[in-house]
């Protein structure tokens, strides 16, 4: 079923590669052509040879090619993702300047001030690449993986009416994580969650049809009797923080420890000595902004593309993000009405007591229908209002970073409750848009 998929940013480390990879494994996305667009024309030729021995050595059928130009790209398009980074050069700020101010990140891609500096960065290109695609190719199903998700897809549907899903696998995460936790197969396992991505609340846990909250709370209740702070930090790396909101809350949080706690003001704090109380670590530990990653990411890459190393590690991977997206793409190019764990749409209902049009993470159903949210129902209220509060914080990013209104975006930093003071939102929003103009042009200095 040969089909145009369009990848822009396709200058990815990570992303790029393993799509092709996976491309190549899909029986239902044979013959496609694939377009490979980014700006960045070294690393675009490097993924276009790592491309052109993916296909050799899989011997497929998929043909690709590349182009800086975007409009180029999307002429014809059936599908367009969309895996793009603005003002690399300069994201070390978005985490440095609130650090100064006692603000710190595990991550810093998604909320708080840090995500909130890389939504105002990168909304502008995302709504220019969304009126392309509506211009180019209106039909074109459009899945983002780019972060910060909730707000990007709100501008983009906001400014444009394209057809766009937001895909994370951090569901698959926390279910992997539920499954060690009792001790089950998580092929079996599956969940119903509601929230904004890396915010997500499970609702419902099921193994094999059975209903079993009640073996999670009992191993948790079991669990806080039998191990200290420190003998859970380590059974439980990576989940420890999330456990603790289920048993303040009542319900398990997704995906896991590093992105959930940005958005509480609990957890990265100084006198919880900057998070590693809880088993945090500090940005860029463990992230892929690590420029020592980076590097060795590079390094590999160049390996592959030019046959200086096989390429079976990249082969033997087996369920990331990028297979997800593949996923998808079979279930839209199918027409065959799969159901996914969680889909980064509008809400329509989905989650009670949540605006219809704010950007929710539920489960869907994609396919002959396109995407379209499977009802969640109620939340309980504490979780409904720090999901509120975070959506308000969601919105006026986007009308800031939309017009420059430096009145909205301190209003966003403060709905924030990472923020301490008045005087630390003006002093951060200041900050940043000195340090990032180049890419704020909205904002006048």
């Amino acid at each position: 079923m040969g089909v145009k998929i369009t990848v822009i940013g396709a200058g990815s480390l990570v992303f790029t590669p393993n799509i092709l990879a996976d491309l190549t494994k899909s029986s239902i996305l044979a013959g496609s052509k694939v377009c490979l667009m980014d700006i960045d024309e070294e690393r675009l030729n490097l993924m276009t040879k790592l491309a052109d021995r993916i296909l050799r050595e899989r011997k497929s059928d998929i043909v690709v090619d590349a182009t800086t130009d975007r409009a180029e790209a999307l002429k014809n398009a059936d599908y367009v993702i969309i895996s793009i980074s603005v003002g690399t050069d300069i994201e070390r700020f978005d985490v440095e300047i609130p650090k100064k101010y006692g603000i710190y990140a595990s991550v810093g891609d998604t909320t708080g001030p840090q995500g909130f500096a890389r939504a105002l960065r990168h909304i502008p290109v995302m709504v220019d690449i969304a009126r392309d695609i509506e211009k180019i190719c209106p039909s074109a199903f459009v899945l983002n993986v780019t972060n910060p998700m909730t707000a990007l897809c709100t501008a983009m549907l906001k400014t444009s009416k394209i057809n766009l899903i937001g895909l994370c696998v951090g569901i698959y995460i926390a279910k992997n994580f539920i499954a060690r936790f009792l001790n089950l197969d998580s092929e079996s396992i599956s969940v119903i969650a509601g929230g904004i991505n890396h915010f997500t609340w499970i609702k419902e846990i099921f193994f094999r049809g059975e209903d079993v909250y009640p073996k999670f709370h009992k191993a948790w209740e079991d669990a806080k009797k039998s191990y200290s702070r420190l003998e859970m930090l380590e059974k439980f790396k990576g989940h420890y923080v999330s456990l603790l909101l289920y048993d303040k809350f009542g319900l398990f949080p997704s995906p896991s420890d590093s992105h959930v706690a940005e958005f509480l003001p609990y957890f990265i704090r100084e006198d919880k000595a900057y998070g590693s109380f809880y088993g945090l670590t500090l940005y860029p530990q463990g992230t892929i902004y690590d420029l020592k990653w980076r590097e060795q990411a590079w390094s590999r890459l160049v390996e592959w593309a030019t046959g200086k190393a096989p390429l079976d590690e990249l082969f033997a991977r087996t369920f990331t993000e990028e297979t997800l997206v593949i996923r998808v793409l079979e279930s839209l190019a199918s027409k065959r009405n799969d159901f996914y764990e969680a889909v980064n749409v509008p809400n329509m209902g989905s989650i009670s007591d949540i605006p219809s049009k704010a950007i929710v993470e539920v489960p869907g159903v994609v396919g002959n229908i396109g995407v379209k949210p499977v009802q969640v129902g109620s939340l309980p209220n504490t979780i409904t209002e720090l999901l509120r509060q975070q959506l308000t914080h969601v919105d006026l990013t986007v009308e800031a970073a939309l017009t420059g209104n430096r009145k909205l975006a301190l209003q966003a930093l403060l709905m924030h409750s990472s923020i301490p003071t008045l005087e630390v939102a003006e002093n951060i929003l200041d900050d940043l848009i000195k340090y990032e103009s180049k890419y704020l042009p909205q904002f006048k200095v």
